[in-house]
């Protein structure tokens, strides 16, 4: 969806984002003992990766979280309990402790695989530090080119994989990502919030001659929430545990 250009909405979905969380986080599923990066929840689909590449993504996770000290954790569930998945993704990585506490440096990638086409959620959620090296767009760029069309045809490791490398790259500064998040569809939806700023202007010069009514609308941009607690830490399957980072509503998600 388009960007919108002002800070206005960004500040109402913030406000939003705040009052959910007050209500919501009894509802999200409770932290595994132990803990691990990737975490299969999901009855409908108990093998959404094998065996093999369940240990596969462990293992990159566990290996870029002692590299960096940056946490990327990979969550599949069946239902979202009444929350969309924006608000379950930040809430869960929260209430987890995804990424250090000192750092904020959490990721979240939640995948409902539930709901047949257009109805299968995934949000990736993005900690209060790593916010600056991966802005919404840049989420919105891997959901769209590097996991959508692989989830579609039941590639989920490849999907995983591909998110992973970039989340990863763009962590740690490989992949620039202000060059990264100006896609051709970045770049329309820039054109198409001009042309919205323009029709406004032309509406009101048209109830300022005294001429007819103008429809209008708003575009949705994640924006900030409340900040939350994290969790202790424990160790299972060499992960050495979550450290308490915090999430706002940095990220982005949709409909697969």
């Amino acid at each position: 969806m388009t960007q919108f250009p002002f800070n206005v909405m960004r500040s109402f979905i913030v406000v939003i984002l705040f009052f959910i969380s007050l209500f919501s986080i009894a509802q999200v599923t409770e932290r595994p003992n132990p803990e691990r990066l990737y975490n299969n929840l999901s009855i409908e689909f108990p093998n959404f990766l094998s065996v093999t590449e369940s240990d596969m993504l462990e293992q990159k996770l566990v290996g870029f979280s002692r590299e960096t000290s940056n946490q990327i954790c990979v969550v599949v569930v069946d239902d979202l309990n009444g929350m969309d998945a924006a608000s379950y993704a930040i809430e869960l990585g929260t209430s987890w402790g995804v990424g250090k506490k000192e750092f904020d440096n959490g990721l979240v990638i939640l995948i409902k695989p539930t709901g047949g086409s257009g109805g299968r959620d995934l949000f990736i959620a993005v900690g209060y530090g790593l916010e600056g090296a991966i802005p919404d767009l840049a989420t919105k760029r891997i959901r769209e080119e590097e996991m959508y069309p692989y989830l579609k045809n039941g590639e989920n490791f490849k999907a995983l994989d591909n998110a992973t490398d970039k989340l990863m790259a763009l962590a740690k500064g490989e992949i620039n990502a202000k060059d990264y998040s100006s896609s051709d569809e970045g770049k329309n939806n820039i054109i198409q919030s001009i042309l919205i700023i323009a029709l406004i202007f032309f509406l009101a010069w048209i109830f300022s001659k005294g001429g007819g009514l103008g429809g209008g609308g708003y575009t949705y941009s994640s924006g900030r929430s409340s900040g939350g607690f994290g969790g202790g830490s424990s160790s299972g399957g060499g992960f050495g545990g979550f450290g308490g980072g915090s999430f706002g509503g940095g990220g982005s998600g949709g409909k697969w």
